[in-house]
Parts: structure tokens; C-alpha cells; sequence
């Protein structure tokens, strides 16, 4: 049996996670419980209330099937999980809840892959998610406007790859108030762990603890159990209340699909290839603009200043570099927000070799002239000048946005040497 969960916190109560922690904690008294999932969808969703991530559990029925009154026990507990820890109050949180069979699970495994795709590509609607939720026998449960039952269907339905995350909460009496963390602990975790574990932090700065007074205590991103497990004894923090290890999308650019320039629409995520034509250009509040062509269009593409050193990068680009851009796409403007470069082929630059054999140097006298030394008289043709190759101050291969400026999905360059399709 799997059961969705989204939308049910706000930027100043709760965690969909945390719910689904307590779930867990719950359900594997009595069954065999999966690993919980945390799956982020599209980031450009404008009504999302933070991360944009819905929860899936799963209870394994191996050898006995669920009964009626077992599903109708887990159906009343998740329910009342559900409200007693959602934040009704806020505008933005519209709960949602999905239980589906495990039997209509995988007679619409096709159906479902198709869905997850659109929750990372797309912006849909409540009644899209209905559909889908109709076609494949699902309950479903709607709070208020009810958004959540998108990401719910959203979490039960994804696929690798996956990544993992250590989620620890703190005590209730604890929520809303500063968190107490040991910061060279943070550090000495990363110096033990990197790159197993990943954006924890950005310099000398931890970015694992949320700056929202919800129930989180910090979160711990890595590519297997084992090493999460590990890090429990390395930071010091605040007494932790409860942790849970859940499979993730994040980390996997999983929000990304290759498209040619003018296949590219608003409010996606995209990765396209193209020559610069525009040189970097510094616009107001400190970005730094640059525009790319294919063979099928061309499009405006910015580094933001939060991005920080990252614009250095983008800066030392010139027009005929070939590129690859990583990013979402915004409406207005219509461009591509980097998130990550590849440099593909750098133009070659030159000078002109204006010394002379004798060691003058070499005057132009106009192009019919050419070139006269200003010492020993020699004449050099206007088109026979000696080039020499400029050096240029950036390389070929991958560069990336900070840790502090990355999305959640956004996959480190660190990870590219993992096969994270093998996690599950």
C-alpha cells in the first residue's frame, strides 16, 4: 500500500516531512515498512509553500495482504496525522493525501512514470491530478484547494535516480526558537564524508539547518544509509527528538531534460547546448547576462547574483564559446536561470606579433602599407603579421552555482562518478 502526502506545511509551521516521519514511526509497529520517500517536483511551482516536496510511504505486504479494517485503521491514523499537523491557518497550505493499492501500483506503473515526469517538467492543475488519480483507482483526499494531492500522487509515482536524506527533528518545545548546532562539527563531518555526503556546506558556512522555525534540526544529504547513519555521531547539536533516513530526488537534476532552444517553454527545467552570440553583460542588481543560439532559435541566459563567484565564470565567456546551460526557465523574462555550465569548446583568441626579428617594433602604416619597423625599416604585409594565441583564463569541462545557491534537485558536478539509477 502506498500513501501520499504533501502541502501540509507552511514558511512558519510544520513539515510534510515530519508527518510523515511520525506515520513511520507509527505504521512499522504493526508492518513491514519501506524506506519513505522525499521527492521534490518542479521548483518553478509558484504556489509550492517551501521546497515543493511531497512524502510516499509504503507498507511491503509480502505475504499478507491488507485487510479492510487494517487499511481503514492506516487510512484514519494518516488522516488524522495529517490535520492535527498541518497549518490550516496559511493562505498557501492546501493538504493533500493518496492512498493507492499496491495491486493498481504496478498495473499503472507506465501511467505513473508519466505522471512523475509532468510533476518535474510541468505546472499542473488540481483536476490534472484527479484524472490520473481516477484512471489508476486511487483515493484521494483534498484540504482546501487541495494542491496537495499533486505532489502526493507525485511522490508514490517517482523514480530513480535517487539519492538520500537524514532528517533530524527537535522537540516540539523547541520549534520556532534558534537552533543550537555546532558548526566546526558540521565542518569536520564534511571533511570525513564529502563527497559521499554533499552541500553541507559553502566555504566555511553550514547550510544542513533551515531557516524556518518548522521542526527541522537539520537535514544531511548523501548517496547511501551507511554514510548517513555515520554522521548521526559526528554533529553535535540541540538533544534530537527524532531522525529519518528517507529516499530522495534531490541532488539528481532530475527537474532537467535536453531541449532544443525552441522547444523551450516557460516554467521548466532544461539543459541546451548553443553558441554564444552576445557577450556576459553586467544588468542591474548585479547579474550577469549572456545569450546563446542552436539551430533552432536562441535565448537570453542569466547567472544571478546570489550565485555569487559563479558570475566570474560566466563573465570570462566570450561570443563563439560553445556551451552547455543547466537551468529553469522563467516567463518573465523568458531565460534560462543557470544553475550549472558545461564549456564545450572555447573560441580561440589572437594578437598580433608586433615586434620586429630585430627587436623594434612593427608601425602599421595603413592596409595597402602594412607594417614598417620602426627601427630597422623592414616591411611586413597587412595579412603575413605573425599571430599568437591568447591564453584564455577559463578551461573547458563543468562549472556550478555555490552550495548555498543551489536548488534542491540540482545535481552536484561531485556525483557525476555515482550511479545514483541503482539507488532504490
Amino acid at each position: 500500500m502506498y500513501i501520499g502526502i504533501d502541502d501540509t506545511d507552511s514558511r512558519e509551521n510544520y513539515c510534510t516531512t515530519y508527518v510523515g516521519t511520525i506515520l513511520q514511526e507509527e505504521l512499522q509497529k504493526n508492518y513491514k515498512m519501506d524506506t519513505p520517500k522525499l521527492i521534490r517536483m518542479n521548483p518553478m511551482v509558484k504556489y509550492k509553500t517551501r521546497g515543493n516536496g511531497g512524502v510516499c510511504l509504503r507498507i511491503i505486504e509480502d505475504e499478507k495482504k491488507l485487510d479492510e479494517s487494517e487499511i481503514e485503521s492506516i487510512r484514519k491514523l494518516v488522516i488524522e496525522m495529517v490535520e492535527k499537523f498541518s497549518d490550516f491557518d496559511c493562505e498557501n497550505t492546501n493538504p493533500g493525501i493518496v492512498f493507492l493499492s499496491e495491486e493498481n501500483y504496478q498495473k499503472h506503473e507506465k501511467t505513473l512514470l508519466n505522471y512523475y515526469n509532468s510533476v518535474l517538467y510541468d505546472i499542473l492543475k488540481v483536476e490534472d491530478s484527479e484524472k490520473v488519480l481516477n484512471e489508476i483507482g486511487a483515493e484521494y483526499i483534498k484540504y482546501k484547494k487541495g494542491h496537495g494531492i499533486i505532489g502526493a500522487l507525485g511522490a508514490i509515482a517517482s523514480k530513480p535516480p535517487f539519492t538520500y536524506e537524514l532528517l533530524s527533528y527537535r522537540k516540539s518545545e523547541k520549534w520556532g526558537t534558534e537552533r543550537e548546532i555546532d558548526v566546526d562539527s558540521i565542518l569536520k563531518m564534511d571533511s570525513e564524508t564529502f563527497p559521499f555526503t554533499f552541500n553541507n556546506i559553502d566555504g566555511k558556512k553550514s547550510i544542513i539547518t533551515p531557516h524556518t522555525p518548522c521542526p527541522v534540526l537539520y537535514g544531511i544529504r548523501g548517496i547511501s544509509r551507511e554514510i548517513l547513519e555515520k554522521v548521526k555521531n559526528i554533529v553535535k547539536s540541540d538533544e534530537l527528538d527524532k531522525c529519518q533516513i528517507f529516499i530522495t530526488n534531490q541532488g539528481t537534476d532530475a527537474h532537467l531534460r535536453f531541449s532544443k532552444i525552441k522547444d523551450i517553454y516557460p516554467d521548466t527545467g532544461v539543459i541546451s547546448y548553443g553558441k554564444i552570440i552576445e557577450n556576459p553583460k553586467e544588468i542591474a542588481g548585479g547579474h550577469v547576462l549572456f545569450k546563446i543560439k542552436d539551430s533552432t532559435g536562441e535565448i537570453d541566459c542569466i547567472a544571478y547574483e546570489p550565485t555569487k563567484e559563479f558570475r566570474n565564470i560566466v563573465r570570462k565567456l566570450i561570443c563563439g564559446d560553445l556551451v552547455g546551460v543547466y537551468g529553469t526557465v522563467r516567463e518573465e523574462p523568458f531565460e534560462i536561470n543557470v544553475e550549472k555550465l558545461k564549456v564545450v569548446t572555447l573560441r580561440k583568441i589572437y594578437e598580433k606579433n608586433k615586434f620586429c626579428v630585430c627587436g623594434g617594433t612593427l608601425k602599421a602604416k595603413g592596409l595597402k602599407s602594412g607594417y614598417k619597423c620602426k627601427v630597422c625599416g623592414k616591411r611586413v604585409n597587412y595579412d603575413e603579421i605573425e599571430l599568437n594565441e591568447l591564453k584564455r583564463d577559463i578551461k573547458e569541462g563543468f562549472y556550478e552555482v555555490p552550495p548555498s545557491a543551489r536548488r534542491h534537485l540540482s545535481k552536484p558536478i561531485v556525483l557525476y562518478d555515482f550511479n545514483l539509477e541503482t539507488i532504490n
